[in-house]
């Protein structure tokens, strides 16, 4: 029997492996969703000043977007070297490493040793971009896209959820399960998922300067026709994270929420994940275009932190509910079509250079944005966080046709 790591690489995308990469990003989500609404609880047993609970969780935070910001590039372009499984199986094993160490920390480094291990191998996502990139059709890859993000948004569904059922066996419960869920990911990955980039278009040999993300990043933004694109990227990241960085401690500070129900509230979003990338995502793509679809969910997300600010003012939980719900929407918009504009436009050769140079863009955002958003809750008011994304995601829709005029490869009739 022949095995699935065995077959040939570079000839297109198989069914088996298109499912596998959808159960990656489940995985991969569920992990999240487990442990995201339950760390500024963690947090809270250290101190209960809300200042200073703010504070360590975008520390945390900020400790690994750090690490991710200092590996991404490196491991984007390792991938272009030795193929995308080697360095998603690192991706995954590591992950599974960080979750466990945070599970069984009883103290703040060690809280921080588990970050940064899991940040330092983070890579999963730009891996599964570039598998993809390699083996589908420019015209079809926003649809795949959406494909992967709809079971990313499933998993945001799952993990909450299986999160709540953990927590009653402990707070820290959440963290091991991620671990298993992420080393169960790297198992399957392991013995089913082919390889899917050509031994022909491989990159000979990663040189030392490529390993440094500074120097990386510098190479990928001299390139005039991903600069703008990718500055949209970082100013609508800069946005989803400041909103993820508070959310829960809106929650918790303003509608009395407790770690369950915050966890209810992930899982709203996964709900809006499915549904918009699964669904409507392909459609409203051959409609408006890719452009059209990545200004639509800007629009859609400003709206969301905008309602998200005045229910710092006045708390309502069903407007705060109706927020995340919206934000989902924008975002899962966001996501997908951006993703296969940066495809296209990046071009055959450097798949995995330009998805995982975004990668570490995204990352150093969420080493900066955390630390800026949560220190704005704490000391210029709960809802200036908010205020300060949506002008964000404003800029970044002011930019975004800019953007797709410099990047005439990864135009789309737009």
């Amino acid at each position: 029997m022949t095995s699935a790591v065995q077959r040939r690489p570079g000839a297109g995308l198989r069914p088996g492996a298109l499912l596998f990469l959808q159960a990656t990003a489940f995985l991969s989500a569920a992990g999240t969703g487990l442990v995201v609404p339950v760390t500024p609880f963690l947090a809270a047993r250290l101190d209960g000043d809300p200042a200073h609970v703010a504070s360590a969780v975008g520390l945390l935070s900020a400790s690994y977007s750090l690490c991710a910001f200092l590996a991404a590039p490196a491991l984007g372009a390792l991938s272009d070297v030795v193929g995308r499984r080697p360095v998603l199986l690192l991706s995954l094993v590591g992950s599974a490493a960080g979750y466990a160490l945070f599970g069984f920390a009883d103290a703040l480094p060690l809280l921080f040793l588990g970050r940064a291990i899991d940040g330092l191998t983070a890579g999963n996502v730009g891996t599964v971009f570039a598998y993809l990139g390699d083996t589908t059709p420019a015209e079809q890859r926003a649809r795949y896209f959406g494909r992967v993000g709809a079971m990313f948004g499933a998993g945001l569904i799952a993990g909450p959820a299986l999160g709540g059922v953990a927590l009653k066996l402990g707070l820290k419960a959440p963290f091991f399960l991620a671990a298993l869920l992420t080393a169960l990911n790297a198992a399957g990955s392991y013995l089913f998922l082919a390889e899917s980039l050509d031994p022909a278009t491989r990159v000979r040999a990663v040189p030392w300067r490529k390993l440094n993300p500074l120097s990386q990043l510098s190479g990928l933004l001299r390139l005039s026709h991903l600069r703008p694109l990718l500055t949209v990227g970082v100013l609508f990241t800069a946005a989803v994270v400041s909103l993820q960085a508070t959310f829960a401690l809106l929650a918790k500070d303003r509608l009395g929420w407790g770690a369950d129900a915050v966890s209810f509230a992930v899982i709203a979003v996964g709900v809006t994940d499915v549904f918009v990338q699964g669904i409507l995502l392909e459609r409203l793509a051959k409609v408006l275009g890719d452009s059209r679809v990545l200004g639509l969910g800007l629009a859609l997300v400003v709206l969301a932190l905008a309602t998200m600010a005045v229910v710092a003012r006045h708390p309502s939980a069903p407007a705060f509910v109706a927020a995340i719900v919206v934000f989902a929407g924008g975002e899962g918009l966001l996501t997908a079509s951006f993703s296969a504009l940066l495809s296209r436009a990046a071009g055959t050769a450097a798949q995995g250079q330009a998805q995982g140079g975004h990668q570490a863009l995204q990352e150093l955002a969420c080493v900066i944005v955390p630390l800026v958003a949560t220190q704005l809750y704490a000391r210029a008011g709960m809802g200036a966080p908010f205020w300060a994304a949506a002008a964000a995601a404003a800029l970044a829709g002011v930019l975004l046709r800019a953007s797709v005029a410099a990047a005439p490869a990864a135009g789309d009739g737009a």
